[in-house]
C-alpha cells in the first residue's frame, strides 16, 4: 500500500510525501504534494490501481476537471492556514471527522446551498449538540467556503444568511461579584491559592494566561507597577498542555497593578529566577484549572454561601467581576477592552455595556426630556 510522509518545511509550511513501490520495476518511488487532501486522493487511486502511478495520474487529471467536495475543501482549507497552532488544528480536524463529513462531506463544493446547511444544523440538534458546538462547528464551514470562493471553487458563501440555534440560556450570563462577596469567598479560600485568587480578580486575566505568567514578566518597580501578559496555556494534539501564544493578537497586553496586588506578590518574586512560573502548585508544576476548581474554588464558593452568598459565581467570573468593577468606577469601555485583551471594543460592550451607570443615567434622562415634550 502506499503511504503518506509528512514534513516540516523551514518556512513553517508542511509538505506531504506518497511513496510506493512501481508494480514494475519493484522500487520505491515518491511524489510531493502541496496539501494533504491530494495526497490522500493520490494515495486512494493507487491502492485502487495495483500502485500504477500512470493510471492514479490519469484519474487526478481527470478528477480536476469536477469541483471538490466539501470535505476536500475544508481539509484544503486546514492545510492553507498560515502556522496555525497544533490544538488548532486539531480541533478543526475533529470537527471535520465528528460533524461534517458523514453529513455533507460527500457533496460537491459548489453545489452546497441553504437546505444542505439548514438540513446539517438539524442533524446536529437532533444529535444532542449544543448551539455553541453547532456555532464553532458552522465557523470552520464559513471560513472554508470564503477559502472555495478565492480558489474559485464557486461564486459566493452559501453560509451567509444562515440562521444558527440561538445559544442564550439565563445560567450562560456573567455573573458579577460585589466587592463584599467576593471578600467572602476570598476568606474562605485556602492560603495557597489565596494569592492567585487576588490576581484573577484584580487584573481580569485569564485562567490560562495568569498560570502562564512567569516570575520576568512582573515589573515592580515601574509606576505603576505592570506585568506582561504575552502568552497562555494552550491543549495539544494528545491533550498534553504546552505554552502558546495569547488568545488573540490584542491579546498581548501589558496590565497595571494596584498597590495591594504588589504587596501580594513582592514575595512570590524575591529572589526567584525569571523563567519560574510566577503562581504554582506546591510541586512547582502549573495549577491545573480542573484541581483548583475541585480542591479551592468550590469548597470556597460553598463556605461563603454557608454564610449568606446567594451567587454560584465560575472561576471566569473573576474576569467578568474585575470589568464590573472597572466600569462602575467609571472606567471607559476602551481601556476596559485594552485591559482585558478584547480584539475589538465591541465585544466588551456586548458583555458588559449595560453595567455602565452614566450610559443608563443618560438614557433614563434622555427619555424622561421626550416625556416632557409628550405632556405639553
Amino acid at each position: 500500500m502506499a503511504s503518506i510522509w509528512e514534513r516540516k518545511k523551514s518556512d513553517g509550511s508542511t509538505s506531504f510525501t506518497v511513496r510506493w513501490r512501481n508494480p514494475e520495476s519493484k522500487k520505491q518511488e515518491g511524489i510531493t504534494l502541496a496539501t494533504s487532501a491530494e495526497a490522500q486522493t493520490l494515495k486512494r487511486l493507487l491502492d485502487a490501481n495495483n500502485q500504477s502511478f500512470e493510471i492514479a495520474q490519469h484519474a487526478m487529471v481527470k478528477n480536476q476537471t469536477k469541483k471538490p467536495t466539501v470535505a476536500a475543501v475544508i481539509q484544503e482549507h486546514i492545510d492553507l492556514l498560515v502556522r496555525p497552532s497544533v490544538g488548532t488544528v486539531h480541533t478543526y480536524q475533529t470537527m471535520l471527522k465528528l460533524h461534517i463529513a458523514d453529513v455533507m462531506g460527500h457533496i460537491p463544493v459548489d453545489k452546497l446551498d441553504y437546505r444542505h446547511l439548514t438540513y446539517w444544523i438539524k442533524t446536529m440538534q437532533k444529535k444532542g449538540r449544543s448551539p455553541k458546538t453547532i456555532k464553532n462547528n458552522h465557523g470552520l464551514i464559513y471560513a472554508a467556503m470564503e477559502t472555495a470562493v478565492m480558489l474559485r471553487y464557486r461564486k459566493d458563501n452559501p453560509c451567509r444568511g444562515v440562521k444558527l440555534p440561538s445559544g442564550e440560556k439565563a445560567e450562560d450570563e456573567a455573573r458579577f461579584l460585589t466587592h463584599a462577596e467576593f471578600g467572602m469567598i476570598l476568606e474562605t479560600m485556602g492560603d495557597r491559592y489565596r494569592a492567585f485568587t487576588e490576581f484573577l480578580v484584580m487584573t481580569g486575566t485569564r485562567f490560562g494566561e495568569a498560570t502562564a505568567v512567569t516570575v520576568a514578566d512582573v515589573d515592580l518597580m515601574s509606576k505603576p507597577a505592570t506585568i506582561r501578559i504575552n502568552k497562555a496555556w494552550k491543549r495539544g494534539t494528545d491533550s498534553e498542555y504546552y505554552i502558546g501564544a495569547t488568545k488573540t493578537g490584542a491579546g498581548k497586553r501589558t496590565v497595571s497593578l494596584n498597590p495591594h496586588l504588589v504587596e501580594v506578590l513582592i514575595p512570590l518574586v524575591a529572589s526567584r529566577p525569571g523563567s519560574d512560573l510566577l503562581f504554582t502548585t506546591p510541586k512547582g508544576e502549573r495549577i491545573i484549572h480542573k484541581l483548583y476548581w475541585h480542591h479551592y474554588w468550590v469548597p470556597a464558593v460553598k463556605a461563603a454561601q454557608a454564610r449568606g452568598l446567594t451567587k454560584s459565581p465560575r472561576i471566569h467570573d473573576l474576569r467578568h467581576t474585575h470589568a464590573s468593577w472597572l466600569i462602575q468606577d467609571g472606567v471607559s469601555l476602551f481601556t476596559v477592552s485594552r485591559r482585558l485583551g478584547h480584539a475589538s471594543t465591541r465585544t466588551t460592550e456586548e458583555v458588559y455595556g449595560h453595567l455602565m451607570p452614566q450610559a443608563l443615567q443618560d438614557a433614563a434622562d434622555a427619555v424622561e426630556r421626550s416625556a416632557v415634550v409628550w405632556r405639553g
